[in-house]
């Protein structure tokens, strides 16, 4: 039981460390970071929403910190070592499929260090850390025309499950057994 709450407890220094990434939660300081990418168009690519406007990015950055606070996971920011910026967000978020609450991957990255491994080093690395919270399996869906997406998912282990309609678009959706 002492294990479990402190787990439940929001830890706003939980960090995770890859060779070339610091992974950490976002924090009321990344603001005007945040915003900036997901007011970008090439950041949003593939997004149900495309870029977002001011009070949009500032209303997604807060879901973001309460998903975190509430579940003490989430989409957390993918920092470079060497140069200490904030680059992109990899992470789970609980959403509902099927009537079924699922923990989901998702990622985006700036477009100038995109191809380089970023996002399968953080995933990898967030992929452990559910297993070691005791997830069974974690869920991605992607645009059905994201084939970067879905090679990078397979990758990572996913196996395409079906194909639907989520946030009115159509998206492939993919399963990994923890």
């Amino acid at each position: 039981l002492i294990k479990y709450n402190f787990i439940k407890r929001f830890n706003k220094n939980f960090m995770l460390e890859t060779d070339r990434l610091i992974l950490k939660p976002f924090v009321q300081e990344n603001l005007s970071t945040v915003i900036e990418m997901l007011q970008d168009k090439d950041f949003m690519a593939f997004s149900p929403y495309g870029d977002l406007t001011t009070e949009a990015a500032k209303t997604r950055f807060f879901e973001i910190l309460e998903h975190y606070k509430n579940y003490n996971f989430g989409k957390m920011a993918i920092v470079l070592k060497d140069t200490h910026q904030i680059i992109g967000y990899c992470g789970f978020e609980n959403c509902e499929v099927d009537g079924k609450k699922e923990a989901e991957l998702g990622f985006r990255i700036i477009k100038s260090e995109r191809n380089k491994g970023y996002i399968v080093e953080a995933s990898l690395k967030l992929i452990e850390d559910m297993k070691n919270r005791n997830f069974k399996h974690v869920i991605a869906f992607s645009e059905k025309d994201n084939l970067p997406a879905h090679n990078l998912l397979a990758k990572l282990g996913f196996i395409k499950t079906n194909s639907s309609h989520y946030l009115n678009m159509e998206v492939c959706f993919f399963k990994k057994d923890l």
